[in-house]
């Protein structure tokens, strides 16, 4: 699986990151759910599809100083499709 990106964070931070589903999703399909899953150590606060089922946001929070974790997101499309994507946040103290 390709990884998107690699985001750093402090660790009180909580943001926000946007899967954009543009890229492979055909203009006549949309998201219509999309679970969040991550390595032990940062929470995953919400996970939701917005941008009329074409983006999924996902907040996140927490994370220890120096520890890089997994973030996937598995999107399922109203026509039946399944997307995993995956990205990394690192987590580093300023």
């Amino acid at each position: 699986m390709a990884i998107l990106a690699t985001y750093i964070k402090q660790p009180a931070d909580v943001l926000d990151y946007d899967i954009d589903a543009d890229g492979w999703l055909p203009t006549d399909d949309l998201i219509i759910s999309a679970v969040t899953t991550s390595t032990t150590g940062i929470t995953v606060n919400s996970t939701t599809i917005i941008n009329d089922g074409r983006t999924v946001k996902v907040w996140l929070q927490g994370g220890a100083n120096g520890v890089t974790y997994k973030v996937e997101v598995t999107m399922t499309t109203d026509d039946g499709r399944v997307k995993q994507v995956e990205f990394r946040i690192k987590v580093k103290e300023y």
